[in-house]
Protein backbone atom coordinates (compact mmCIF):
# COMPACT_ATOMS: atom_id res chain seq x y z
CA UNK A 1 0.00 0.00 0.00
CA UNK A 2 2.94 2.57 1.02
CA UNK A 3 4.40 1.92 -2.45
CA UNK A 4 1.18 2.46 -4.18
CA UNK A 5 0.86 5.29 -2.58
CA UNK A 6 4.65 6.72 -3.05
CA UNK A 7 3.97 5.75 -6.82
CA UNK A 8 0.92 7.92 -6.84
CA UNK A 9 2.91 11.04 -5.44
CA UNK A 10 5.47 10.73 -7.36
CA UNK A 11 3.91 10.38 -10.53
CA UNK A 12 1.61 13.53 -9.30
CA UNK A 13 4.73 15.66 -8.71
CA UNK A 14 6.32 14.79 -12.13
CA UNK A 15 3.11 16.01 -13.94
CA UNK A 16 2.97 18.73 -12.33
CA UNK A 17 6.93 20.08 -13.10
CA UNK A 18 5.64 18.94 -16.51
CA UNK A 19 2.54 21.48 -16.68
CA UNK A 20 4.01 24.72 -18.31
CA UNK A 21 1.76 28.30 -17.39
CA UNK A 22 0.37 30.37 -20.24
CA UNK A 23 2.94 33.32 -20.95
CA UNK A 24 0.89 36.52 -20.74
CA UNK A 25 2.42 39.72 -22.66
CA UNK A 26 1.84 43.76 -22.09
CA UNK A 27 0.80 45.74 -25.27
CA UNK A 28 2.38 48.56 -23.28
CA UNK A 29 5.66 47.14 -21.87
CA UNK A 30 7.84 49.13 -24.02
CA UNK A 31 5.79 52.47 -23.89
CA UNK A 32 8.09 53.78 -21.46
CA UNK A 33 10.75 53.55 -23.82
CA UNK A 34 11.55 57.40 -25.30
CA UNK A 35 14.74 58.15 -27.09
CA UNK A 36 16.87 60.92 -25.32
CA UNK A 37 15.44 60.56 -22.06
CA UNK A 38 15.05 56.98 -20.61
CA UNK A 39 17.85 56.42 -18.31
CA UNK A 40 19.91 52.97 -18.65
CA UNK A 41 18.31 52.55 -14.78
CA UNK A 42 15.04 52.90 -15.71
CA UNK A 43 15.55 50.18 -18.13
CA UNK A 44 17.19 47.75 -15.72
CA UNK A 45 14.22 48.71 -13.56
CA UNK A 46 11.45 47.96 -15.68
CA UNK A 47 12.77 45.05 -17.66
CA UNK A 48 15.08 43.49 -15.23
CA UNK A 49 18.77 42.33 -15.84
CA UNK A 50 19.76 41.87 -19.65
CA UNK A 51 20.39 39.07 -22.19
CA UNK A 52 23.34 40.59 -22.87
CA UNK A 53 25.72 43.75 -22.71
CA UNK A 54 28.03 45.25 -25.30
CA UNK A 55 30.74 48.19 -25.81
CA UNK A 56 31.28 48.85 -21.97
CA UNK A 57 27.48 48.60 -21.64
CA UNK A 58 26.55 50.96 -24.18
CA UNK A 59 24.46 48.68 -26.12
CA UNK A 60 21.93 46.23 -23.77
CA UNK A 61 20.11 43.43 -25.46
CA UNK A 62 16.61 41.90 -24.01
CA UNK A 63 15.03 38.67 -25.61
CA UNK A 64 11.40 39.38 -25.50
CA UNK A 65 7.91 37.03 -26.17
CA UNK A 66 5.19 38.15 -28.08
CA UNK A 67 1.39 36.98 -27.11
CA UNK A 68 -0.39 37.76 -30.52
CA UNK A 69 -3.85 37.49 -28.20
CA UNK A 70 -3.07 40.86 -26.71
CA UNK A 71 -0.67 41.85 -28.89
CA UNK A 72 1.75 41.93 -25.54
CA UNK A 73 5.10 41.75 -25.13
CA UNK A 74 7.31 39.75 -22.24
CA UNK A 75 11.47 39.42 -20.98
CA UNK A 76 12.22 35.91 -21.51
CA UNK A 77 14.75 35.87 -18.83
CA UNK A 78 17.98 34.15 -20.03
CA UNK A 79 19.28 31.54 -17.83
CA UNK A 80 22.62 31.94 -17.09
CA UNK A 81 24.71 28.13 -16.86
CA UNK A 82 21.78 26.28 -19.48
CA UNK A 83 24.58 24.48 -21.58
CA UNK A 84 25.54 24.75 -24.13
CA UNK A 85 24.05 27.89 -24.56
CA UNK A 86 21.10 29.75 -22.71
CA UNK A 87 17.39 28.99 -24.57
CA UNK A 88 15.79 30.67 -27.30
CA UNK A 89 12.50 28.88 -26.17
CA UNK A 90 9.10 31.95 -26.48
CA UNK A 91 11.80 34.27 -27.81
CA UNK A 92 10.26 36.35 -30.75
CA UNK A 93 12.10 39.73 -30.71
CA UNK A 94 15.75 40.67 -29.58
CA UNK A 95 15.66 44.44 -28.02
CA UNK A 96 18.54 46.33 -28.69
CA UNK A 97 18.76 49.74 -27.08
CA UNK A 98 21.97 51.97 -27.27
CA UNK A 99 23.09 54.48 -24.79
CA UNK A 100 25.41 57.27 -24.35
CA UNK A 101 28.23 57.87 -21.94
CA UNK A 102 25.41 59.93 -19.55
CA UNK A 103 23.42 55.89 -19.61
CA UNK A 104 20.68 57.92 -21.84
CA UNK A 105 18.99 55.84 -24.48
CA UNK A 106 20.32 56.99 -27.86
CA UNK A 107 18.19 53.87 -29.87
CA UNK A 108 16.38 51.17 -29.72
CA UNK A 109 15.14 48.36 -32.06
CA UNK A 110 12.92 45.90 -31.70
CA UNK A 111 14.59 42.92 -34.13
CA UNK A 112 12.63 39.79 -35.09
CA UNK A 113 14.23 36.52 -34.35
CA UNK A 114 14.21 33.71 -36.32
Amino acid sequence: MRAKTFLAVWTAALLTGCVSLPLNGRADLLEFLAEGETTQAEVILKLGQPAGRFEREKILTYRLGFTPKNKGYFVVERKPGALPEPTWKNVTYSLVLVFDEREILRKHSLVEVR
